[in-house]
């Protein structure tokens, strides 16, 4: 059971003696390096209202994707998602800071697309226990602030809560535009893509320590649609 987990969630804890395992560059360290530039070079007063209408959004699952990745032995990324996830948006599109964040993933359905002879994830349900679905089984996101670093980027900061505990995570969030979509009888849809690293130690997420690091990366591509 040697692999890996977790995203808005967890993962396991480092074998930094590997070559490789402590001067891998994370692939976010660009984009992260490109947001606080941004945020640097553009004052809030200059980032227009968004021309969306205001209220309350809800995620569309059939268009979202969140995924997690850590360090495997110090040679890889390990790559999973989660299956059932649930978000919803309040939107302040004059002063998108103001707009209200929550969202969750359930720790049970997470999906390595690994199953042993017999067709069973047993390897997928192993992941859960660790991440403490038995106690919390919905891993929750609850923002608390939300900084605009461009025209269509922000920091979301809030907190996290995993395995019984809560501490502050944060996601650099890109918006991706938004219409009103035929396909889902006029209702304007947005589209949003986001990113942010937690140490699952912090949440108490301690076990296979042998194989994997701390850091686990998140990666969400997600929509919305208004009412």
């Amino acid at each position: 059971m040697r692999a890996l987990v977790i995203a808005l969630g967890v993962g396991l804890a480092a074998c930094v003696s590997a070559q490789g395992a402590t001067d891998a560059q994370s692939p976010f360290s660009g984009q992260l390096a490109s947001a606080q530039t941004q945020s640097q070079a553009q004052s809030p007063q200059t980032y227009t209202p968004v021309d969306l209408p205001a209220g309350a959004y809800r995620i569309d699952p059939r268009h979202t994707t969140v995924l997690f990745r850590i360090r495997h032995e110090g040679i890889s990324w390990f790559t999973a998602r989660f299956d059932t996830k649930d978000a919803a948006l309040d939107l302040n599109p004059a002063d998108p800071t103001q707009s209200h964040l929550t969202a969750s993933v359930d720790a049970t359905s997470v999906d390595t697309g690994l199953t042993n002879a017999a067709g069973e994830r047993g390897f997928d349900h192993s992941i859960g226990n660790m991440l403490g679905a038995q106690t919390t089984q919905q891993i929750t996101f609850t923002s608390t602030s939300i900084e605009r670093t461009g025209q269509n980027t922000a920091r979301v900061t809030g907190n996290l809560t995993m395995n019984g505990q809560t501490h502050p995570a944060t996601l650099e969030v890109t918006f991706g535009g938004g219409h009103n979509d035929i396909a889902r009888a006029g209702a304007v849809a947005i589209g949003f893509s986001a990113h942010g690293v937690i140490d699952r130690s912090q949440w108490g997420v301690n076990q296979w320590t042998a194989f994997a690091g701390n850091d686990v990366q998140i990666i969400i591509e997600t929509e919305f649609t208004h009412g």
